[in-house]
């Protein structure tokens, strides 16, 4: 429904397009600048980064902040096709707002030679995180609104004829929460987490706190449901925004919404982000069940409803279609393992590796390594098929598949087969930065030389790639920001 929304503007002339993109950001940024301005305030942090807020400090924030909604509207206007799109969006423009304006523009004002160093970052850290999601995240939102109720109010037909759709995709959001926020409570319930969410009613009991946890969850699937329903066509884009949307709500949840209700204001300091460090974990692996699940669900639902008619059927059956699918992620996987062996020879990481079969030697790590990087290379052909549109799309699926793997893998699964305590902690994250680095390299790699040898020996596959998710393929390029905002959090928290 959200991209049907947007493309009912392609009936107006470009100059008056523009105009209407630019209003509605102009708005947008105004009435996201006053959310921010609000959080910000209770932190006593002041919006000009001045030692104590001076006089006409308020009044210049919202200028600002509505000429930088104006220029998203201008900029970003034909980008942002889809809800969700225009979210991710909107995070990735907050961020580059914040090395503009806090770390740019205001020392300037100030009379100070802006440094861009990471001792400047990390005392501008509550503004990355307010910008970006608090500010950027509504501005985006707000935008597509705007703009949408602008361009396509009188076609109700449509958005009735697209209800149906989005209760489809709150349902299975919904369920697809339920189920991640099992995969998550099984952390809080060790760290004693849910007397802390029971504070949230006036509450220490666990079993409230473990109550509100799950309904939480479900209202952040149905959520997700229905922003991304538009960009979450297969498991591989649903498993990305899924971890997009769980980073989100590390934001909004522990930092913000939560200690806001708990009276205490926002929490945007670099040390309270430092202190929940392991929740941004479970946040990443929420976000990544969500996404995996509510793709199944909707694809049960286009397997009952959709691909069982004739008219959609593809001439190649499906099997015929995986098997090819995981073939060349096997065989584009071998690049990426190699370039990973780089890093995991640098740190000495083989015999860690090996620890997983029970073995020791360093050779025998590297044959375990070159094994999982097939298994997670054949998954990424089955997974990312119909996304690799091109080498610049599967640059970024290969960055964020690098980064669910970086998660998955040194943080969650690989301590847990060895029998050790999940690595959720800052301390251990920081440990296996090199690790994040070999991820990324090596679901680059694989992205790229999946891409090529889909070009040569599935032409129709990737041809057809190219047409089927125009709307959603919209948002991709934002996916590399938002990966550049994660390291930026991890890089300035290590401090």
């Amino acid at each position: 429904m959200s991209a049907r929304f947007i493309t009912q503007s392609d009936q107006l002339f470009p100059p008056t397009k523009r105009l209407v993109q630019t209003a509605c950001g102009t708005l947008a940024g105004l009435l996201a600048g006053l959310i921010y301005a609000a959080l910000l305030t209770s932190q006593r942090i002041s919006l000009m980064m001045n030692p104590t807020d001076l006089p006409g400090d308020s009044l210049f924030h919202l200028l600002l902040s509505a000429v930088i909604g104006g220029c998203f509207g201008l900029m970003l206007g034909e980008q942002t096709a889809t809800t969700g799109g225009s979210l991710v969006w909107g995070i990735v423009f907050g961020a580059l707002w914040w090395l503009i304006g806090p770390l740019t523009l205001f020392p300037l004002l100030h009379g100070v030679r802006p440094d861009w160093s990471v001792t400047s970052a990390r005392t501008a850290f509550p503004l990355l995180v307010g910008l970006s999601v608090t500010y950027g995240a509504f501005m985006g939102l707000l935008y597509w609104g705007l703009y949408g109720l602008v361009t396509s109010w009188r076609n109700l037909r449509m958005a009735r004829r697209g209800l149906w759709h989005t209760v489809q995709a709150a349902l299975s959001g919904g369920l697809a929460g339920l189920l991640g926020g099992w995969v998550f409570g099984v952390w809080m319930e060790q760290a004693g987490f849910f007397p802390l969410v029971a504070g949230l009613v006036n509450s220490t009991d666990p079993g409230m706190g473990r109550s509100l946890h799950f309904g939480i969850s479900v209202l952040i699937g149905v959520s997700y449901g229905i922003l991304f329903q538009q960009d979450t066509r297969t498991i591989g884009t649903s498993i990305a925004w899924g971890l997009v949307y769980g980073l989100i709500w590390w934001i909004l949840g522990p930092l913000t919404v939560m200690p806001w209700l708990l009276g205490q204001g926002v929490q945007w300091s670099l040390a309270a982000a430092q202190s929940v460090f392991a929740s941004l974990i479970g946040h990443l692996l929420y976000g990544i069940t969500l996404g995996v699940a509510q793709a199944v669900l909707s694809q049960i639902w286009r397997t009952l409803f959709v691909d069982s008619d004739p008219l959609t059927r593809e001439p190649e059956g499906p099997g015929t279609r995986s098997l090819r699918a995981l073939g060349l992620g096997a065989a584009a996987s071998i690049g990426g393992g190699l370039t990973f062996t780089i890093v995991m020879v640098a740190t000495n990481a083989f015999p860690v590796i090996a620890g997983l079969m029970g073995m020791s030697g360093a050779i025998e790590g590297f044959v375990v390594h070159m094994g999982i990087s097939v298994l997670i290379g054949a998954a990424y052909g089955l997974l990312f098929r119909h996304e690799s549109t091109s080498p610049y799309a599967g640059l970024a699926w290969g960055l964020v598949y690098g980064t669910v793997w970086w998660v998955l893998g040194p943080l969650t699964l690989m301590p847990s087969l060895l029998g050790f305590p999940l690595q959720w902690s800052l301390e251990a994250a920081l440990s296996n930065f090199p690790s994040l680095v070999g991820h990324l390299l090596y679901g680059v790699v694989l992205a790229l030389v999946y891409d090529r040898l889909l070009q040569r020996y599935d032409p129709r596959r990737a041809k057809a790639a190219q047409t089927e998710i125009a709307p959603s393929a919209k948002a991709v390029p934002a996916l590399w920001g938002l990966v550049l905002v994660l390291l930026m959090f991890i890089l300035l928290l290590q401090g």
